[in-house]
């Protein structure tokens, strides 16, 4: 599967594989209170992101996750990859 045909999915398509094949890697949370959370699928980045209230805003596939100021890369832990 592509980052294209993962963005494609309906958002219920996009969470049953999340959970069965993702891994989680790490999260950041923005100013306005939202939390990102990022997972490996696929050879691709999945990010979830969750509004203040906890609701799920986007569920969207990215292929970099080192994007300036919203970098994963400070804080990111990948021992656990084996």
């Amino acid at each position: 599967m592509t980052i294209f045909e993962f963005n494609a999915l309906s958002f219920d398509a996009k969470a049953s594989l999340l959970t069965k094949y993702g891994k989680y890697l790490d999260r950041r949370s923005a100013k306005d209170g939202a939390r990102v959370m990022i997972y490996d699928l696929f050879g691709f980045y999945v990010e979830v992101s969750y509004r203040f209230d906890k609701k799920v805003q986007f569920v969207r596939a990215v292929d970099n996750i080192q994007n300036g100021r919203d970098s994963y890369l400070e804080s990111l832990n990948m021992i656990h990859l084996n």
